[in-house]
């Protein structure tokens, strides 16, 4: 609803001309999910005896690469396009990529640096699964400032209609049209499942990963069935209505639950 949330106007600046500069609500609010996630997941590996600077470094490291790959996505979405408009490819610092993407690419990062560095992965994975939901749930509402991923067009009681011209410019939202506040549905759903993995982590289910795999079952369930609600097509849509995100929620769902079975089965070898 408000993309801008400082206006700085327009200046002239060496090399880039007449530029509009101002301070966007998306990423205020995406750079304050980052960081309270981080400070969350450092002070609960702080709690299982880990050494600080490995784990302030493996979270960097995470996020960097979450944000990299959820570009990366969105660009390869669009490949044609932005082979033919490459200087396009700047103004994806203003998008949020595809998220599932991103949670691909932070995941493969994540494993790496944890075995790199010798740290408990799957403790890490179940400690860093609520934060990063919270996070995720703070980024929708900036979404929703913003104005990208939009819902599709509705007349139920709980249509929101978008005005503000800098949302249609930024990210292409249709103005006036009574449109399903996706996400708002979303970000609701993120929150309520940062609660209850942390609620889940303060139990320390047995064996560990069983947070961050029940993460991936949920979210994954959730994400998917949310897309169905999704108006926009900047994320990739394929074979008439199979989106981008869908196809790493499917992939999601199946490794969770892969993985919560096969524990299930080596739990009592175990014990």
């Amino acid at each position: 609803m408000h993309p801008i949330l400082i206006d700085f106007g327009w200046h002239d600046l060496p090399f880039l001309g007449s530029t509009h500069l101002f301070l966007p609500t998306y990423g205020v609010l995406f750079a304050s999910g980052a960081l309270v996630a981080w400070i969350w997941f450092v002070k609960r590996a702080r709690t299982l005896g880990l050494p600080q600077d490995p784990v302030f470094n493996l979270a960097f490291y995470t996020l960097l690469a979450g944000l990299l790959g959820a570009k990366l996505a969105l660009v390869l979405v669009d490949l044609p396009y932005y082979l033919a408009h490459p200087a396009d490819v700047l103004g994806t610092i203003r998008s949020a990529g595809v998220l599932m993407a991103g949670v691909a690419g932070g995941a493969v990062v994540f494993i790496a640096y944890t075995r790199a560095q010798k740290l408990p992965f799957r403790e890490l994975a179940d400690a860093i699964a609520a934060p990063l939901a919270l996070a995720q749930g703070i980024g929708r509402l900036g979404c929703f400032a913003a104005g990208c991923c939009w819902g599709i067009e509705t007349q139920g009681w709980c249509a929101v209609r978008f005005t503000d011209e800098a949302a249609h410019a930024q990210t292409g939202v249709p103005l006036g049209v009574p449109l399903v506040p996706v996400q708002l549905l979303q970000a609701g759903f993120d929150l309520t499942l940062a609660a209850v993995l942390a609620w889940m982590w303060r139990r320390r289910p047995r064996p560990a990963g069983t947070v961050f795999w029940t993460y991936l079952v949920l979210y994954g369930l959730g994400r998917g069935a949310l897309e169905l609600l999704r108006g926009d097509a900047v994320r990739g849509v394929w074979w008439g209505g199979v989106s981008t995100s869908q196809l790493f929620s499917a992939a999601a769902i199946v490794i969770g639950a892969a993985l919560l079975l096969v524990d299930r089965r080596r739990r009592p070898a175990h014990a």
